[in-house]
């Protein structure tokens, strides 16, 4: 484009020189002079002719260039006006007023579901899936690794693709196995080890399937016509949902089609990643015959852990302001130091998407209660939602919840929602004020603190959000086997003999304050449904003091009512038959070791509640359970091999924990982004830069400008501004040249 369309372009076109480039590139920036001219204006022409209708050249951005012959050039104000009179200098001095703007959009939702909570949907399409074809007969599930899937004559979706060995595979356990809203069913993950083609006299109707780990055992639980949706996704975000290498802006010119460049388009992607970075084993895991953490793929990721504060407490300015932290079910709140923060999950967008589809950050406005109706760049718009979530918090007992930055139904208020920041202890230069982010919150409240649960911390400046509650980390892992989390108990310290009398030993388990014993629990289902990871929520106790009467004591669990999908073996929820308490008592402030944990089966202090052998939610409530010298010394150390199929060192391409790598909800927000404000005010008073040196012009006779140009120290050009038409040269005016960045 060589001239402004002056139909279509703004009224001023400034263009950054080379000149001024050059300049920026130096750090040596600056403005000190301007010159307005009449360059394209020849008065000479018919008496009478309008000068606005003349064209003008574009803004060039080589008007002046400082480098070598020979891109050495200068063609900046060829007729420039003089400051008095009609001889002497030509330069004015401009006035800085730079300021800043802050832009809002909204960026949409992404992920694998459509509707809301109650009404969650799985997309189904080849956008989302390899294919949503097939589906299974639920009675032949008996906790086998081989399964059958069977093609579905009322598809889903038109998809044609097929399952290829390494895809995941996401069951949907309804007893349906339709494409219809997700209940509060058991959802899980697996990844394909094996396959082999069914054949049907019309060709292949399905597959013989084989899996990292075994499947539910539904054989007492299920008949006839009850089935299963099979899911199929892609083993990486290169094969579905982005490109191997970055889309290019221009398309290849065809010699042979004789077509032109043109710019690609093409959509973004769909769907958020998520990484899953562990910094210890999960408790059970032997590192002499089963892969650890560091062989976990997610482990590249545990820079960004240790930046965000979540690994080494020396590095980090710990206060009770940003602290992380979660209730047990007696809402008792309970801090998580970053060393005991065994993991995090990492929601993010990236991929090879040409375009900034989150602009340069997150909006997170406090919403304004005196002004309603602006509504635009809302912390409250900001959404994280995962509707395969079974939450033990959940007031409604409805699978599926959404996360807020700022819960819309709550209205809260203060520091609830305020920002916080992650600080560091070796450069406090940074903590003014730090690395900026928000707590993410359910909407479920706490009658502890009239708030909901914060399960999470929002960075919108880096665009991730990062879940730190235990519970939901371990449901949301393929791994786990299972997609509902469970609720930490409450201890106490209990004098042996005190609330069981039948042999047990009066010497407590427990005896100075420098002891820890650490606890969590498993629930286990080996008919009916299926083994999964143990709590992933760890409690901690000290020891009495020594100075008590009795020093040596036991220690108490119990639990509130937080099992909302508990269930006596329905196909909805989750059901079990025996429970386990894990332990581990330690000396002074190390870590437990995950070979270390000791597990005590107390199923049959349950006997007298059970119905049809299944636990039920009051019989769990209404039981104290004691672990004490006599028990804990005999338990056998946990191998959580026992339960779930973990892989052994050099089985390389078996699923594990932290081989996530895309996030199995929904994510929408409002985006912002800051413009800066390059603004200089030229002022041209009455009695100044009235006459031009434009050797066309006749003194006394009107006069028009065309450009102005800015200037460095130097008298180097560094910005060009042009008007679409001349403009008439009259009395006080006054000149704004902007440029955004």
């Amino acid at each position: 484009m060589a001239y402004i369309i002056k139909d279509t372009s703004g009224l001023i076109n400034t263009r950054l020189t080379d000149a001024g480039r050059q300049n920026l590139s130096q750090g040596n920036f600056n403005i000190s002079y301007f010159q307005i001219g009449d360059s394209e204006v020849n008065y000479t022409v018919v008496p009478g002719y309008n000068q606005t209708r003349n064209n003008i050249l574009m803004p060039a951005f080589n008007a002046q260039n400082t480098t070598a012959v020979p891109q050495k050039n200068k063609q900046n104000v060829k007729y420039p006006y003089y400051v008095q009179g009609s001889t002497g200098g030509t330069y004015g001095i401009p006035f800085m007023d730079s300021n800043y703007q802050l832009l809002y959009n909204y960026a949409g939702i992404k992920g694998f579901f459509t509707g809301s909570t109650g009404s969650w949907v799985a997309q189904t399409s080849s956008a989302y899936t390899i294919t949503s074809n097939y589906y299974l007969n639920m009675t032949t599930l008996s906790g086998q690794t081989d399964i059958n899937i069977i093609l579905d004559g009322a598809i889903c979706s038109q998809t044609s693709g097929t399952p290829k060995i390494n895809d995941f595979v996401t069951i949907i356990y309804d007893g349906i196995g339709g494409c219809g809203n997700i209940g509060s069913y058991p959802i899980l993950t697996y990844k394909i080890q094996n396959m082999n083609p069914v054949s049907g006299t019309s060709g292949t109707t399905g597959y013989t399937l084989t899996l990292d780990r075994t499947v539910p055992n539904y054989t007492a639980t299920t008949s006839a016509g009850q089935y299963a949706r099979v899911l199929i996704y892609p083993s990486g975000m290169t094969q579905l949902y982005d490109s191997v290498t970055p889309a290019s802006y221009w398309e290849t010119f065809d010699t042979n089609l004789e077509t032109s460049s043109t710019i690609t388009v093409r959509d973004n992607t769909v769907v958020w990643n998520m990484n899953i970075p562990w910094s210890v084993s999960p408790a059970g895991v032997d590192s002499t015959t089963a892969q650890t953490y560091s062989d976990y793929s997610s482990v590249t990721y545990l820079g960004t852990k240790e930046y965000l504060g979540y690994q080494e407490p020396s590095g980090q300015t710990l206060t009770s302001n940003n602290s992380v932290y979660y209730y047990n079910s007696f809402n008792e709140g309970v801090v998580v130091p970053p060393a005991q923060q065994k993991a995090i999950a990492i929601i993010h967008y990236t991929n090879q998407d040409i375009d900034n589809v989150y602009g340069e950050k997150f909006a997170t406005n406090p919403y304004d209660q005196q002004n309603p109706n602006d509504n635009i760049g809302l912390a409250r718009h900001f959404k994280l939602s995962i509707p395969t979530l079974m939450w033990h918090k959940s007031t409604g007992g409805t699978i599926g919840q959404t996360f807020y930055i700022d819960p819309p139904s709550l209205n809260l208020s203060g520091s609830a929602i305020g920002v916080k920041y992650v600080t560091s202890s070796k450069n406090l230069d940074m903590n003014d004020p730090g690395i900026r982010y928000y707590d993410l919150w359910d909407d479920n409240i706490n009658t502890a603190t009239s708030l909901p649960n914060r399960v999470g911390k929002v960075f919108p400046d880096q665009e991730i959000v990062v879940i730190d509650d235990d519970e939901i980390i371990a449901a949301m892992s393929y791994k786990a086997n299972r997609n509902w989390t469970l609720p930490a108990p409450k201890l106490s310290l209990l004098t042996p003999n005190t609330c069981f009398t039948n042999g047990n030993s009066a010497v407590g388990l427990m005896s100075g304050s420098t002891q820890k014993l650490w606890v969590t629990y498993r629930m286990d289902s080996t008919t009916g449904f299926t083994n999964s990871l143990h709590c992933n929520y760890y409690s901690t106790i000290y020891g009495p003091s020594v100075d008590c009467n009795n020093s040596e004591q036991n220690v108490a669990v119990r639990f509130g009512n937080e099992f909302p999908f508990l269930t006596l073996g329905t196909l909805n929820g989750y059901s079990a038959y025996s429970f386990k308490i894990l332990c581990q008592l330690i000396e002074g402030e190390s870590q437990p070791s995950p070979t270390g944990w000791r597990e005590i089966d107390v199923t049959d202090q349950l006997s007298a509640t059970t119905i049809n052998d299944y636990l039920t939610v009051s019989g769990i409530t209404g039981t104290t359970f004691q672990i004490d010298y006599d028990s804990y010394n005999v338990a056998p150390i946990y191998d959580l091999s026992d339960y779930i199929d973990i892989p052994t060192i050099g089985e390389t391409n078996v699923l594990n924990f932290g081989d996530e790598y895309y996030f199995y909800g929904n994510i929408e927000t409002d985006i912002s982004a800051t413009i800066y404000e390059m603004k200089y005010l030229i002022n041209l008073g009455r009695n100044q830069f009235t006459n031009t040196s434009n050797p066309t012009w006749t003194s006394g006779t009107t006069s028009y400008f065309t450009e102005i140009g800015l200037y460095d120290t130097n008298n180097d050009l560094v910005v060009i501004s042009k008007f679409q038409s001349p403009q008439l040269r009259q009395g006080i005016q006054q000149l704004v040249v902007k440029l955004d960045f």
